[in-house]
């Protein structure tokens, strides 16, 4: 005979409610000792969840799916951190897809509309086409977009920080930099017609100085490719003073191809990175970064997505969040 939440709620005498709250590691205050007599008698009884009864019975899965292009960055590691420390306490899950893209640059739907969930929260999507998607649903599913890039037709969390670029660029220069080189993806057609907030930056504050934009293109965005890129760029070109970094992965794995040459951090090279990871306090020097407010832009974001899971008819909810430039010692010249 299968136990139900019930049968542990009348062992423990606690509401039903209480042992859900417990079981499903809802953030209200229940005192500890409950806590612990409720998971006791929950395991000595057996007790395990039956999703699939609760969705027939609901109409709910209280699950829902977070969706990406990149799953290998630590910045993402931290997206799915934050939306998942949100969703747990009103008794949700968390399921990790990888979106992918055709060649005409359209994202595949197919497989993320079989998927019993809820809600879909899209983290960075391109700017391709996303079948189906009107006023923030893809088929029956309620849709919300975060990040750098969102698609406007849908509810969003927008983290911009184009005014942070420039000012990551006038900070460079402020500390004596002439040459800053932006070390970047190849991606360019993409940012341009995007709108990419660090390269709008950085080509409008090396317009306001006077300076030419210098370019260290990299095959993607992540670590590995920086080594070989940079090396190549620096044999043909020799070091810049300033160097300004796609994201944080990218500027930590600027520092050892300087420290290989005898290049000095910040003294001969000053690195600004973009997003805020937890790494970048751990270098030597700690990199000065542009910061995304990521806790709250989740919070933002599920909040956002339960209420259109609540009210399907409701607007659009759109919110556009700063970022901030954090000084550090990878741009402290003495």
């Amino acid at each position: 005979m299968r136990i139900s939440i019930r049968d542990v709620a009348n062992r423990a005498n606690v509401s039903h409610a209480t042992v859900s709250r417990v079981l499903n590691n809802v953030d209200v205050p229940i005192a500890d000792e409950t806590r612990q007599l409720v998971r006791h008698i929950a395991n000595e009884l057996g007790y395990r969840p039956n999703r699939a009864a609760r969705a027939l019975a609901t109409g709910r899965t209280q699950t829902i799916a977070l969706w990406s292009v990149n799953l290998r960055s630590a910045h993402y590691g931290d997206v799915i951190h934050y939306t998942h420390e949100e969703v747990i306490r009103h008794d949700y899950e968390v399921l990790i897809s990888a979106a992918s893209m055709s060649d005409n640059l359209t994202i595949d739907t197919f497989k993320l509309l079989t998927w019993p969930v809820d809600g879909i929260l899209a983290v960075d999507l391109p700017r391709g086409i996303i079948p189906g998607l009107k006023n923030s649903f893809i088929g029956d599913k309620p849709f919300i977009n975060i990040g750098a890039y969102v698609h406007t037709e849908a509810d969003y969390v927008l983290v911009d920080f184009e005014e942070q670029a420039a000012e990551a660029i006038r900070h460079l220069a402020s500390v004596g930099c002439r040459r800053i080189a932006y070390l970047v993806p190849d991606w360019f057609e993409w940012f341009e017609e995007s709108r990419d907030a660090r390269l709008v930056g950085y080509k409008a504050a090396m317009a306001e100085l006077g300076r030419k934009p210098e370019y260290v293109r990299t095959f993607d965005e992540s670590r590995q490719s920086v080594a070989p890129a940079l090396s190549a760029y620096l044999d043909r070109n020799g070091c810049p003073d300033g160097l300004f970094c796609y994201n944080d992965d990218m500027a930590i794995a600027s520092y050892p191809v300087f420290g290989e040459r005898g290049l000095r951090i910040p003294q001969d090279i000053a690195i600004v990175g973009c997003n805020g990871i937890r790494d970048t306090t751990y270098l030597h020097p700690t990199l000065t970064t542009i910061v995304q407010p990521l806790q709250q832009v989740c919070a933002s974001a599920w909040s956002f997505l339960k209420r259109r899971i609540d009210d399907p008819s409701m607007p659009l909810q759109q919110v556009i969040v700063p970022a901030r430039l954090e000084i550090r010692g990878s741009t402290r010249r003495k």
